[in-house]
């Protein structure tokens, strides 16, 4: 059983010279599957990058602890997509240069702002970038 260290400080020096910073690194334990990409081409068009469930396949896990997709792009965002066992969708813009951290596969999702109802898992995670190709890494951890 493996554990994953995640290195995450955040600092910043405001103009009146006050610096503030954050160390939101973590650890995620008893990891025992990897998935890695790395400068995977997303086209204009939504297309899966990795599937979340029950069987073992190629590019499929049955769980994540952990999957950060980066957008390694300059220029274009990209549009991630979780999509869920019941049918709903969240959808992230992940910046040029920047990346989306998720720890857990539930969520839950309201189109009339609702109160909280009740997480579904993702099964599928999709990628579409905006205006032009894009280059994404992707590096996602399962339980043993």
């Amino acid at each position: 059983m493996a554990t994953l260290q995640v290195a995450k400080q955040f600092n910043v020096t405001l103009d009146s010279g006050k610096a503030v910073s954050l160390d939101a690194g973590t650890t995620v334990e008893n990891v025992g599957e990897v998935f890695s990409r790395e400068a995977m081409k997303i086209p204009t068009s939504e297309v899966t990058v990795l599937l979340i469930g029950a069987a073992v396949a190629a590019g499929q896990l049955k769980d994540i602890k952990l999957l950060v997709i980066q957008n390694l792009d300059t220029v274009n965002y990209v549009t991630v997509s979780l999509k869920t066992t019941g049918g709903s969708t969240v959808y992230h813009v992940i910046l040029p240069g920047k990346s989306l951290d998720i720890y857990d596969k539930r969520v839950d999702a309201s189109e009339s702002g609702a109160a909280f109802d009740a997480f579904t898992d993702i099964d599928t995670i999709s990628a579409q970038a905006n205006t032009a190709d894009v280059s994404i890494s992707i590096l996602a951890a399962e339980s043993c």
